[in-house]
């Protein structure tokens, strides 16, 4: 399987500060699951609105961490949540909240690799 965030990227961007980076993941590891349990309570309550900004608040985490796989994803939830249209949006949340666990999984073990 293809890894969850380019390395490369991800190091230029924290300037090759493994510390800093550390806390970065640290925030995602405790901020991004709490933000899928939102939008999994706003699509049980039909809150469209928040579906999409939980999601677009996940997006703009995600983002940080040169994770296209995962960054889509949460951009499809936003979108969902942004129609009106939730049909769809349990099934998405769920390929979301599989890619955001696998991709806080390799940060922490890079992190951890290179600490």
């Amino acid at each position: 399987m293809a890894q969850a965030f380019s390395e490369t990227e991800l190091m230029d961007r924290v300037d090759n500060d493994i510390a800093f980076l550390a806390e970065t993941v640290e925030m995602l590891t405790g901020d991004g699951p709490s933000l899928v349990a939102d939008i999994r309570r706003a699509i049980g309550a039909g809150d469209a609105a928040g579906v999409g900004r939980a999601a677009h608040a996940l997006k703009g985490m995600i983002s940080n961490f040169c994770a296209p796989r995962a960054q889509a994803a949460a951009l499809e939830v936003e979108k969902l949540g942004k129609s009106g249209d939730l049909a769809p949006a349990a099934a998405a949340t769920e390929t979301l909240a599989t890619m955001l666990s696998g991709l806080i999984d390799e940060l922490n073990a890079f992190v951890k690799a290179r600490a």
